[in-house]
């Protein structure tokens, strides 16, 4: 059995505050493994490369998703060509929308300590394969994660970020959102700016001009348990995409069916089961992977990448 690296990101939120959490951690590793503190793109390309050369077979992440979304660049940087190790998420950020997706709950020490239990125990951990969606800017270097937004989850982001985040605070949001927006409220106004853009799903060009969101995935949860993306699995090597055409009020209406994962209407959105998705903005597109927030000028594509292994229920599974 080959060793684990354990990243941890000491300005996720729940690692704010709490020089100690690096040592509890690396009390409970001991010698079976290494944990790098890691702060810029610099120090996990170090350590993604140090993991390659000692064979690691897992990597724990203490951070939340924008903490996992940057490991996974530095991992597929690292590894080429070679597969990845396996991925665990050990929810130590703001938005653990990823970790939860997988089934994933409890404290950052309790999740390593229960994976390092089943390693010592000789009990191989349940994983699920995932694709990791390959995302570009303008033809800048590629990014690699979970989730794609633009619109109105970039702007739900920003409101998001703007106070103390947490699960009470989205739901929070998101019920200020849906009434305001059949209200035709001033918070409804501010999320629901419609965007020109020129889309198209594996060559075929969507005919709606403007949208309120563009979505893609690899996994079906957007956070609260609504399932936008609930055909991302339909097929290895493709992902879900969703263009939001709908007007906000609308939308809003809709949000029990989308909780629910059920089939888009398409007087409310187009979707696609894809393997390439082509977004042309008429203006600077901001849009977000897995939280983080980036700016696309002329295009974004988005493509498959290599796929990872996400470990799944170490958190409860005593067998």
């Amino acid at each position: 059995m080959a060793g684990i690296g354990i990243v941890t990101n000491p300005r996720a939120r729940r690692n704010l505050g709490r020089p100690e959490m690096v040592r509890h951690l690396r009390r409970l590793v001991g010698s079976e493994g290494e944990v790098v503190e890691a702060e810029t793109p610099e120090d996990l390309a170090a350590a993604a490369e140090r993991f390659r050369r000692a064979g690691v077979d897992l990597v724990a992440v203490n951070g939340g998703d924008g903490t996992s979304h940057r490991t996974l660049d530095a991992l597929v940087m690292a590894f080429g060509k070679e597969p990845l190790p396996a991925v665990a998420l050990l929810r130590g950020g703001a938005m653990n929308i990823v970790a939860s997706a997988h089934g994933i709950r409890g404290s950052p020490e309790r999740l390593l300590a229960r994976l390092l239990a089943h390693r010592r125990a000789g009990r191989p951990l349940r994983t699920v394969e995932r694709d990791l969606l390959r995302v570009e800017a303008d033809g800048g270097p590629a990014l690699h994660g979970f989730l794609l937004g633009t619109g109105c989850v970039v702007a739900f982001l920003e409101a998001y970020g703007a106070g103390a985040p947490s699960r009470l605070l989205a739901a929070a949001l998101l019920l200020r959102a849906a009434g305001s927006a059949l209200s035709s409220g001033p918070f409804a106004r501010a999320l629901s700016r419609r965007e020109p853009l020129r889309i198209l799903a594996d060559g075929e060009e969507w005919p709606k001009p403007a949208y309120l969101a563009v979505l893609a995935g690899t996994v079906p949860e957007t956070g609260l348990g609504f399932r936008p993306l609930a055909r991302c699995q339909e097929q290895p090597g493709f992902f879900h995409a969703v263009g939001i055409t709908a007007r906000a009020p609308r939308v809003a209406l809709s949000l029990p069916a989308i909780w629910l994962g059920r089939p888009w209407h398409r007087r409310v959105a187009m979707d696609a089961v894809a393997r390439r998705l082509v977004i042309e903005p008429e203006a600077p597109l901001r849009f977000t992977v897995d939280g983080d927030l980036y700016r696309a000028e002329r295009s974004l594509q988005v493509g498959v990448g290599p796929p990872v292994r996400m470990a799944v229920a170490f958190d409860r599974d005593r067998g």
